[in-house]
């Protein structure tokens, strides 16, 4: 069975229809019930897949000194992981991090922190939203909606 999620936080559904991200939905009940287990702090972790396919998700450790406000994976974990994903004809298409304000929209922290071409996840309020990121995004400047295909 497959599905669409899309929630808009005002941004008009027409502009979600150009990007899409399919992906598992065990895979998104896994991030939310992170998110719910550890609702003052953000959770995180690895989007590693083809293309705009998410093949599996790996949980990493939230390092940052304000873990309510932020999120920060310790740079041998990430760099492990893409070699990791290398190793197996995989890369590394995202990040997923959770916002305990109840906010799925991206912050400009999260702007700060993406790089063209990647894709974000994030869980707040018992949902989830997708967005990509690349030049001129209608959010922070550089994201744009993503339509989520939950398989």
């Amino acid at each position: 069975m497959m599905f669409f999620m899309a929630f808009t936080n005002g941004i008009p559904l027409s502009d979600k229809e150009s990007v899409k991200l399919f992906i598992a939905s065990s895979f998104v009940e896994t991030i939310l019930q992170a998110a719910s287990a550890c609702p003052d702090k953000e959770i995180c972790g690895l989007l590693i897949g083809k293309a705009n396919s998410v093949t599996e998700i790996r949980p990493m450790e939230n390092k940052a000194a304000h873990p309510e406000r932020f999120f920060e994976m310790e740079e041998a974990d990430l760099i492990r992981s893409h070699r990791e994903a290398r190793e197996r004809g995989l890369k590394v298409i995202g990040h997923y991090h959770s916002h305990p304000s109840g906010n799925c929209r991206p912050s400009h922290w999260d702007a700060a922190l993406a790089h063209d071409g990647q894709y974000w996840l994030i869980a707040a309020s018992n949902k989830i939203e997708g967005w990509y990121a690349g030049k001129n995004g209608v959010v922070e400047g550089i994201f744009h909606p993503c339509r989520l295909v939950v398989e």
